[in-house]
């Protein structure tokens, strides 16, 4: 079987391939602070969307991995240098652009991997204005998700962080050991609110990341591991792996994923 893995193939491998489902990840190349690479985002969703792809194919699904995009959206991450952004917009159109472009090569199911928090709006309101501007003859399921992880697979506790914390970490420390500064792991600073705000769910605003994570990154990394790395990371890449799986399977049409009228 072939990989799966758009730029690794050749135009006849991709055309005998005959793919069901492609996968598009979107990361970020951010400042993660003083531990992590810029590229950490862009990492961790590159190898979950290759591990997931690998999982599925090894298993006769048909799915095809697009190159992950590694610029997001980061119009709050200005304060720090070279935080790597396109606009809100930019980032919706690119994403309809490669949702036209896989329709027209015959794809009718699309799966994004979001690895970066500050792209969820952008492709959110992407998916919707998909789903209005597109014939219900020929519109592709798309769905978005961060992960799926497996119920089956045990995934060790970490401490929370919003950013560049203990679990960021781990999985750097699984993927890219050469790029984590180990002897830089500590305690990292989190911003407080002046006052007490609602819970997340029920209040929304954009937060301005200086504020949030005073060094680029923040919690307690000290007891991040490459092993709590392992088991976060493969998990989540079984666990969406099994989603492919299933939905390479299912017959496309135009009420996919409902019965058909």
């Amino acid at each position: 079987m072939p990989s799966g893995i758009l730029a690794e193939m050749t135009q006849q491998e991709v055309a005998s391939f005959a793919p069901e489902v492609v996968v598009l990840g979107i990361g970020s190349t951010e400042p993660h602070g003083p531990i992590l690479p810029y590229g950490t985002d862009y990492f961790q969703c590159d190898a979950l969307c290759r591990r997931a792809v690998a999982y599925a194919n090894e298993r006769r699904a048909r799915v095809l991995m697009y190159p992950t995009l590694p610029v997001g959206n980061n119009v709050n991450v200005k304060a720090f240098p070279f935080a790597c952004r396109i606009g809100v917009r930019t980032l919706m159109c690119v994403v309809l652009d490669i949702l036209a472009a896989l329709e027209e090569d015959g794809i009718r199911k699309v799966v994004i991997v979001n690895g970066h928090g500050g792209n969820t709006d952008a492709l959110r309101a992407a998916l919707r204005e998909h789903f209005d501007r597109t014939p219900r003859e020929r519109r592709a399921f798309v769905c978005l998700t961060t992960g799926l992880p497996s119920p089956q697979v045990q995934v060790p506790p970490t401490k929370p962080s919003p950013h560049g914390g203990e679990a960021e970490t781990s999985r750097m420390m699984y993927l890219r050991p050469d790029l984590v500064r180990s002897d830089c792991l500590q305690d990292l600073p989190l911003g407080v609110p002046s006052f007490e705000l609602p819970p997340a769910e029920r209040l929304y605003f954009v937060h301005p990341w200086h504020c949030v994570v005073p060094l680029g990154g923040g919690g307690d990394t000290r007891a991040a591991s490459a092993d709590k790395g392992r088991a976060i990371l493969e998990g989540t890449a079984e666990g969406l792996g099994e989603f492919l799986i299933r939905l390479s399977r299912e017959p496309w049409h135009p009420d996919f994923p409902y019965a058909p009228r």
